[in-house]
């Protein structure tokens, strides 16, 4: 198993220490020195970490003055690595949403996502359609198909974390993803649901759900603000 760096380390220990309210948005870091006895780590370690957090849109440098945090990151920072819901990874970058927009109803699916649960053109499945909000505006838009036969109650009650919802109500757990990265065309209604502010841009996630078996269990398109999201991931040269 890849073993995690000692800066990624150290940025996910402060990143605790914030999350417990350690450190107020907007205030200024202690010492180099200081963080570095805090966290149990070489003033080198720390300085790494301190750049990983600079570029996830969290720190801010100023020449002279010292390192702040933002009132609010800029980006949202995930390992792609890393598969979990869009609410879990929103919240871990510190965002609280302010509302979510859900509809849920029933239809067929385009031969795309047919061709993935292996299912005849007319079979129809659960299809919803979700816009999450937080202080900044609308920060994604997901549009995610599920056969009606993992939860039949489903359009009566739809859940904050369809991934929850399943592992806690019916034991089916989402164990991987295959996922695509596109960028959405001017005219896609999806992207159109956003409502990018002038000269933002979006970006789409299209992802192929399994459990441990290997069986097909969600489809799902995840549209999101490319200047508040932005992911990592670790490779590794054989």
């Amino acid at each position: 198993m890849q073993q995690k760096s000692s800066a990624l380390r150290a940025k996910e220990a402060f990143l605790a220490l914030y999350q417990a309210g350690e450190f107020e948005p907007g205030s200024k870091l202690p010492s180099e020195v200081h963080m570095a006895e805090r966290l149990g780590v070489s003033r080198e370690t720390w300085r790494k970490a301190l750049n990983l957090l600079r570029s996830d849109g969290l720190l801010v440098s100023k020449h002279g003055s010292g390192t702040y945090l933002l009132e609010r990151p800029r980006r949202i920072a995930n390992d792609l690595s890393q598969l979990q819901s869009m609410g879990k990874m929103i919240a871990a970058a510190g965002i609280e949403e302010e509302e979510s927009h859900v509809e849920c109803s029933v239809g067929r699916g385009p031969a795309d996502v047919s061709r993935f649960f292996e299912a005849p053109p007319e079979e129809e499945f659960f299809i919803l359609r979700r816009i999450r909000h937080a202080d900044c505006g609308i920060i994604s838009a997901s549009l995610s198909y599920l056969p009606r036969k993992y939860a039949p109650e489903l359009q009566e009650h739809v859940p904050a974390s369809l991934f929850s919802y399943l592992e806690q109500s019916h034991g089916i757990r989402i164990s991987r993803a295959l996922t695509e990265l596109f960028i959405p065309p001017q005219d896609d209604p999806m992207r159109a649901l956003l409502q990018l502010p002038e000269g933002r841009e979006a970006f789409g996630f299209r992802q192929y759900h399994y459990d441990s078996r290997g069986n097909p269990l969600l489809y799902s398109l995840d549209y999101l603000r490319s200047d508040l999201f932005h992911f990592t991931i670790m490779r590794i040269r054989p």
